[in-house]
């Protein structure tokens, strides 16, 4: 018997080139939720930035006691700025006693513009330098201030042995965003006196700056030997930490700051984040809660709930915390994304005219949101509208052309829509735009298949997998085609690719062992595998079919007709497993099943090799049974 042929329709379908290039919209949902992590909670800007970027300033007013003792000089003050720009705290970490208190007070009537990272407002670290001069208007330090490094450097000549000069040199220099010289400076002032914790917080936001980040890193763990219990150094090791994605030692210091601050939300927010991307997910959703419990109106913990619960498919509990977070006043400024993700959670619900209003929500408070867009795109799709997806995606394109994503799901579309001629001109300009990515290979291949481009389709899928060679669906597909096409050595090898990235794929284990027992080679090695694909989906008629026909080749005839009947009765309209139960009956001696079921695999074949080997054997049997008849005297 030859190489196992299924229609391609159906074959592709099962292995994932149609299915994709009729619901690509389903692998661009997982592509946003790649997207929607939790985003790091805080940032640290440099003091000539953060100065820069203010709205609003106040300056100090100069203490009466000290303008009379006829002290002067800088006040460094370390603030912490909210996500939407005001300051939540304020402490000088340099200056002198008498000017401390009052550059304080000015500092915390600051005002900045919101800080955003990857779209998400963020908190901010950062310092203000403010000068107290008994003889001049006090004046604030920022970036367009020329800082003067020669003094600095002339108070160092004076002062060799002060950390205190290094560090303000330091300072000059960072300010200048000269930061190697400033790291030397730094440096310096931490070998003079290694217990100095504001030299250690400047040379790792020098470090920061220079993109030495796990030199920086290093610097704060090295402060924790004499500052063990400090939050500055804590908060910036555990950012830091993060930021580089070592997590599991983030979560590490981040328990140390949680023990100091228990009733601190988002520390434990912070915390429930770290977790998350250790993929710890109880203890994520155990400080998430904690968080809440603590301030009940934190949004940013009941949105991160929600998308926790929409990973697990914890739908309701994903409703409840997305809904909560958006009915917190004032507005959380992540509004928009959490009714997107809402409409998500609710079309995964098959709830669509709750999908279509929170999207409509999502898209009203953000207009420009293009994962709002292609939200709705696939609801429509799901609803099978598909005529007002293809405005979805047209209106997406005219906002963001070229965006490949778009271009991917508008192609989809029009494939349901019997469009493939406009399917394949969208699916080449995807590719044109980014030519490496293998999905838009996959998706231009179905398209080309429908039109009867089987050739150009072959192209495509080579080009999609060796673009893509560690996706698991290109492989798949490309071997079933291969199959299709009688190309069986290079099919296998294709599904044994799949087999080294999922050793325990059904799909690849049925077929490669499928291919061994068609050539009648290592025929019980060939049985392993197709029983570890049926084990894997015990209701897969074509997996119970390939193992019945094992069990014939091996002459376990019983096993067989026990696994070729359970494989009729789940796929009651395949010509091939008729066809196997014909030879199983042969064999048997069972004449008339063999011809009855033959005669039914005839009736279900539209493949004419399949029908020409069918009529031979019907007529092989019918000659068989005119020879045994007794013979007339």
């Amino acid at each position: 018997m030859k190489f196992r042929r299924f229609p391609l329709e159906a074959t592709l379908v099962t292995l994932g080139l149609l299915a994709l290039f009729l619901s690509p919209a389903r692998a661009q949902r997982a592509n946003q939720q790649t997207s929607s992590e939790p985003m790091p909670t805080i940032v640290r800007k440099a003091g000539g930035v953060l100065a820069g970027s203010a709205v609003t300033r106040v300056e100090p007013i100069y203490p009466p006691l000290a303008k009379a003792a006829g002290v002067s000089g800088a006040v460094v003050v370390e603030v912490t700025i909210d996500t939407q720009g005001g300051v939540i705290s304020a402490r000088a970490i340099s200056g002198h006693p008498l000017l401390k208190e009052a550059a304080e007070t000015a500092a915390r009537g600051w005002k900045f513009s919101p800080t955003t990272l990857s779209g998400v407002a963020v908190k901010v670290i950062g310092t203000l330098t403010f000068n107290f001069q008994s003889d001049t208007p006090v004046r604030v330090a920022d970036e367009s201030d020329e800082t003067d490094i020669e003094e600095a450097k002339k108070f160092v000549e004076a002062n060799p042995y002060s950390a205190e000069a290094h560090s303000a040199l330091g300072e000059a220099y960072a300010d200048e965003k000269q930061y190697e010289e400033a790291i030397g400076a730094f440096k310096q002032a931490l070998r003079l006196k290694p217990d100095y914790e504001k030299a250690c917080l400047d040379l790792g936001t020098a470090y920061n700056r220079s993109e030495r980040y796990d030199e920086e890193i290093s610097v704060y763990k090295d402060s924790l030997v004499y500052h063990p219990n400090s939050m500055d150094v804590l908060e910036r090791l555990a950012n830091a930490l993060g930021e580089r994605k070592r997590y599991p030692e983030a979560v590490d210091i981040q328990k140390l700051i949680v023990q100091q601050k228990p009733e601190d939300a988002e520390a434990h927010y912070s915390l429930g984040w770290f977790y998350y991307n250790c993929k710890r997910i109880d203890e994520t959703l155990a400080e998430y809660s904690l968080a809440v419990h603590i301030n009940p109106n934190l949004a940013a913990a009941y949105h991160s709930i929600g998308w926790v619960n929409y990973e697990l498919k914890r739908y309701d509990a994903a409703i409840a915390a997305y809904t909560r977070a958006v009915t917190i006043e004032p507005q959380y400024h992540q509004s928009a994304r959490v009714y997107r993700e809402l409409g998500a959670v609710y079309a995964e619900l098959k709830r669509y005219d709750e999908a279509t209003q929170a999207v409509r929500r999502a898209l009203e408070l953000n207009p420009r949101d293009p994962d709002a867009y292609l939200t709705l795109g696939w609801i429509y799709h799901d609803l099978n509208r598909f005529d007002e997806a293809v405005e979805v995606y047209k209106k997406l394109l005219e906002m963001t052309p070229g965006a490949v994503n778009a271009l991917q799901s508008l192609a989809d579309v029009y494939g349901h829509l019997n469009r493939f001629a406009e399917a394949e001109k969208v699916y080449r300009e995807a590719i044109r735009l980014e030519p490496d990515i293998g999905e838009s290979y996959l998706g231009l291949a179905g398209a080309l298949y429908m039109q009867q481009k089987t050739n150009e389709a072959e192209s495509a899928l080579r080009q999609g997998a060796q673009l893509a060679p560690k996706n698991i669906n290109m492989h798949m597909a490309l071997a079933s085609f291969l199959t299709h096409q009688g190309k069986r050595v290079e099919a296998e090898a294709e599904y044994r690719k799949v087999l080294q990235a999922e050793p325990n794929n059904p799909m690849a284990l049925n077929n490669i062992g499928y291919s061994m027992v068609e050539r009648g080679e290592k025929l019980e090695e060939a049985r392993e595998m197709i029983q570890r694909a049926v084990d894997a989906q015990p209701g897969n008629g074509y997996h119970l079919d390939s193992l019945g026909w094992a069990y014939f080749k091996l002459g376990k005839l019983d096993e067989a007709e026990r696994c070729l009947n359970q494989a009729a009765q789940i796929n009651s309209s395949s010509a091939t497993v008729q066809e196997h139960l014909g030879a199983l009956y042969e064999r048997k001696g069972k004449t008339a099943e063999a011809r009855a079921a033959w005669l039914k695999a005839l009736s279900l074949s539209s493949d004419r090799e399949q029908v020409a080997r069918l009529n031979t054997k019907l007529a092989t049997g019918d000659k068989k049974s005119e020879e045994k008849k007794p013979q007339k005297k």
